[in-house]
């Protein structure tokens, strides 16, 4: 039997409506370098409609691509909707990418026009006329040249199905491999996060996303917050501990996003300025399992913590933990409605959901990638047919409990096996963190004649502490949770250790100095 429901688009043109017509008193906040501003949904919407004019003279057609190099920002966030509204595909381009990165992202994505921060624009110097796109300074005068266009008072509609939004893989392994969201996953995505289970946005929430908008969609928080009509606050350029904080206190935000690496930092700002954000409620964070430490810290603080999970490939979050104790916190929670998960062995055998049994998880949906951008040998190696569906592998090695909670035990590329056995390098990433001097820690595996890998820790103690490498092994033993072998053979004390460009802990630049160091071979 044939519905009698209307096909109705599910678009950001949609999004874009309720912030015209439902919202247009409501605030959005943009931390700049020097200032902050403030503007209304309505004004935004203004701009955003002029800004789509501007492109369309530019010659931005529904088959071009818009690139942007920008920080979470009120000019940032207009490109989110006057690239899609006009049926053209924004291109959010890691900021903290290497410049042949960025060249190689630039031309592959075939990028038109690309609009760069202020702050940024040395980039384009050191992209050594690679590319032909034309660029953008984001600045007051350009500002002023797009509010001299007459604005677009209406919008063509745009199908559900194409796509929206483009980004790519941090690319820690070969070159980065695009990923395009369509309008569709989009919007599917970010109602999603309104539900009570998943993060349960309201019109009356503050919400700062600290997640990059480079990277994600800042995980759709931006157009999630718009879509309720929620007061949404942008961190703006480098935001560092001290510039969360003061937003938090000062705007009362509610609920805010960021990687473990950038709360364990801010975390311990606050504590040592006696900083007031008691407004805070909800932290979100995902990329990495969020210390035991840092949960608790929280918790202290009467702020509960979401632990989310996804990728690039999954349009970030995927999966979600709201429970509010700190053991089952660990885990990465359930999958998400429109959400389907499990677990194979190598042979692509279904593995069951017990808890015990370890594989690689993998993953269908609503808001899954089926395909890399022009890439059909990527494709090949990560779309798997499993059971007569089509599925997405990806690459953490996991368990399923029986109630459908996943928990990540590693990456693939970094477990490490030693003598025939697994050891989970974010097992004793976590246990170390957890010890009271630790701020920081990384484990990897290294080389090693005998056992084939060893594991080797970097720590960074806390301000203030002294610690010893045994100090560290007795605690990791007092935990009972670890067999003598686990432990690492060598703790190296750190100031800082390095980052990917989304914030997490870069193993693969910590095996590079490790070997260095220590003049292994690979």
């Amino acid at each position: 039997m044939k519905s009698t429901i209307m096909d109705f688009d599910l678009n950001v043109n949609n999004i874009f409506w309720r912030i015209e017509r439902l919202y247009k008193e409501k605030t959005i906040v943009s931390r700049n370098k020097n200032d902050i501003e403030k503007i209304t949904y309505g004004d935004f919407a203004k701009r955003v409609r002029k800004l789509s004019r501007f492109l369309l003279e530019q010659g931005v057609t529904r088959e071009s691509v818009v690139g942007s190099i920008a920080w979470n920002t009120r000019r940032h966030l207009e490109l989110y909707f006057a690239v899609p509204l006009i049926g053209s595909v924004l291109h959010t381009i890691n900021v903290r990418f290497m410049p042949n990165e960025i060249e190689y992202v630039i031309n592959f994505a075939n990028d038109k026009i690309v609009f760069i921060d202020e702050d940024l624009k040395g980039i384009t110097e050191e992209l050594k006329n690679g590319v032909n796109s034309r660029f953008f300074i984001m600045s007051n005068d350009l500002d002023t040249l797009i509010d001299s266009f007459d604005p677009i008072y209406s919008f063509d509609n745009v199908d559900e199905k194409s796509g929206a939004v483009m980004c790519f893989t941090s690319g820690t392994t070969g070159h980065p491999k695009g990923v395009v969201y369509s309008h569709r996953s989009i919007f599917i995505h970010s109602v999603e996060l309104l539900a009570k289970d998943v993060i349960g946005i309201s019109s009356d929430d503050v919400v700062m996303p600290v997640v990059p908008m480079f990277h994600i969609s800042a995980w759709d928080l931006p157009y999630a917050v718009l879509m309720t009509g929620a007061k949404l606050v942008l961190p703006g350029p480098k935001p560092g501990p001290e510039d969360l904080a003061e937003l938090i206190s000062k705007e009362k935000v509610t609920v805010a996003s960021a990687a473990p690496t950038v709360w364990i930092s801010f975390l311990d700002y606050i504590k040592r300025e006696k900083i007031d954000i008691s407004s805070l409620k909800i932290a979100i964070t995902g990329g990495a399992e969020p210390p035991k430490g840092l949960i608790k810290s929280f918790k202290e603080m009467g702020i509960r913590t979401y632990h989310a999970w996804g990728m690039t490939e999954t349009e970030a979050i995927t999966t979600v933990n709201i429970k509010d104790d700190v053991e089952k916190l660990s885990k990465q929670g359930i999958p998400m409605p429109g959400i389907e998960i499990g677990l194979i062995s190598p042979d692509l055998t279904e593995l069951p959901w017990d808890g015990k049994s370890i594989g690689e998880l993998i993953i269908r949906g609503a808001w899954v990638t089926q395909e890399y951008f022009n890439s059909p040998e990527k494709t090949f190696e990560s779309i798997v047919n499993v059971n007569g569906k089509k599925w997405f592998k990806t690459g953490d090695i996991a368990v399923i409990y029986p109630d459908g909670n996943i928990k990540i035990v590693d990456r693939a590329k970094d477990l490490i096996k030693s003598g025939g056995e697994w050891i989970s390098s974010v097992d004793l990433e976590n246990a170390i963190m957890s010890f009271e001097p630790v701020l920081e820690a990384v484990v990897v595996g290294i080389p090693d004649e005998k056992w084939g890998e060893r594991p080797v820790a970097l720590v960074v103690p806390k301000s203030g502490y002294k610690v010893k490498e045994e100090d560290i092994r007795n605690y990791l033993m007092s935990l009972n949770k670890f067999p003598r072998w686990w432990l690492p053979d060598k703790i190296i004390f750190v100031n800082s250790i390095p980052k990917t460009s989304t914030g997490k802990l870069d193993k693969k630049t910590v095996r590079k100095n490790i070997k260095e160091k220590f003049n292994l071979k690979s």
